[in-house]
């Protein structure tokens, strides 16, 4: 059956389809979800569609006021230009006939990470899942951010109040009523693709000039002002979130908020590592690198954050590979200890001088690996490597042996230099015993 315009509907059926599409109270309040200063939230049941949604009004007395407006739809604007899986979806925004401006959009079902960090940072809580846990956190937001940063958008509150996690995994950012337009060109763009015959507001969404967000997760230039922010401020805030995360310390806290910004803008918090052990070093370096008072210190870009990242947790990469002919001399006794290498194919011989005559100490091949006491220990070689056949070896240099080691617990480390010291220190022990019978 083909309905015309205009065409009464007659059929019952058709009538009684259509009846919660035509409804005048389409949403019906479920519970209270929370209150700002602006605005308040409710969980509303969506008569149309069957599904609760969390409904925004803006308070009834800022209605008449076109700031306080402004502000309204302008984080609705914001929230439904950012289609991503770690943003919030705006599902409608109306305007009622008893004069209370609204929007829906998508209910997240779990808890905040604030909820989260009160749980974990119970002693009696935190276990070895931990730190996946907070990695796994720490990398979708930081995807969500990039994504955010790519259209133009900062974020400028980012705090453990604003992120949910859901109960299927989501981390989402929340609040955006303080999220800037740091390059309004790709805003403008986007709508003009699909606007016509936009006006020239149309194609802008103006955020206040006023200092707003929270001091303890602020960066140091939003201390001072809104203008000329960008990425690496949203940066600053997600270094200090995980920070806390991590060493249940907020690094700024103070009892007044003037301390709170003297603290940002001049102090420097011990890093992440030295608070607690259980966190390898690369991953401290990027946070400090993260918090650093000038924005040119940081990571330019979340994707630059995200690479740091990913280096950091991967581990097992592949080292290039050596061929060497037979007969070669690998490195020597007394020689730095500046590489360690993993045997591929072949043989390869280790001797020691012992009163100006080659002593044979073992014969190595696929799988051994050699050179490593010297590269832990920071000492020369002791023994001299030569190929007995043709050989491919994987080569693995100091510094790849320390960023590898910097994805361990720093007691981890230290133990393994240690290990090393004494060995060589037992080994030396060992020789001169040999000598003695």
């Amino acid at each position: 059956m083909i309905i015309k315009r205009n065409q009464q509907i007659a059929s019952p059926a058709v009538r009684r389809l259509l009846q919660p599409f035509t409804s005048e109270e389409r949403y019906h309040k479920a519970a209270d979800i929370g209150e700002g200063g602006l605005s308040k939230v409710v969980s509303s049941f969506d008569s149309c569609l069957n599904r609760v949604v969390a409904m925004k009004e803006l308070r009834e007395e800022f209605l008449p006021d076109p700031d306080f407006l402004n502000a309204f739809i302008t984080e609705a604007k914001m929230i439904s230009y950012l289609d991503h899986p770690g943003v919030v979806t705006v599902y409608d925004s109306y305007f009622t006939e008893n004069q209370q401006l609204r929007y829906t959009m998508q209910l997240v079902d779990g808890q905040t990470l604030l909820d989260f960090l009160g749980h974990h940072m119970q002693p009696e809580v935190v276990n070895e899942n931990y730190l996946f846990d907070v990695l796994n956190i720490f990398t979708k937001l930081c995807e969500t951010i990039a994504y955010v940063h790519d259209k133009g958008v900062i974020h400028l509150d980012l705090k453990p109040e604003n992120i949910m996690l859901g109960h299927y995994g989501e981390v989402m950012i929340m609040d955006w009523g303080n999220a800037h337009l740091y390059d309004d060109s790709l805003y403008a763009d986007y709508v003009r693709t699909y606007l016509k015959d936009g006006s020239e507001a149309d194609t802008k969404l103006e955020s206040g000039d006023a200092i707003v967000g929270t001091p303890l997760y602020m960066s140091p230039e939003q201390t001072l002002s809104r203008n000329d922010l960008g990425p690496t401020s949203d940066i600053y805030s997600l270094g200090v979130l995980v920070y806390e995360l991590l060493t249940g310390q907020r690094p700024f806290a103070a009892p007044e908020v003037d301390d709170i910004v003297e603290k940002v803008r001049t102090l420097v918090p011990p890093p992440v590592h030295e608070l607690n052990p259980d966190i390898p070093l690369r991953l401290s370096h990027i946070i400090q690198k993260m918090m650093q008072k000038a924005p040119e210190d940081r990571q330019q870009s979340a994707h630059e954050l995200l690479n740091d990242i990913q280096a950091a947790q991967t581990s097992g990469q592949a080292f290039p590979e050596w061929e060497i002919a037979a007969g070669c001399l690998i490195f020597e006794e007394g020689d730095p200890g500046d590489f360690t290498i993993r045997i591929k194919t072949g043989r390869v011989e280790i001797s020691k001088q012992d009163e100006g005559s080659k002593k044979v100490l073992a014969e190595l091949g696929p799988g051994d690996v050699l050179g490593e006491l010297s590269v832990f220990s920071n000492i020369p070689r002791t023994a001299t490597a030569i190929t007995l056949e043709d050989t491919v070896v994987y080569l693995m240099r100091s510094g790849e042996v320390n960023a590898e080691l910097d994805k361990l617990s720093p007691w981890v480390s230290q133990m393994i230099n240690a290990l090393s010291n004494r060995f060589d220190a037992l080994n030396k022990k060992v020789m001169e015993l040999e000598k003695g019978q």
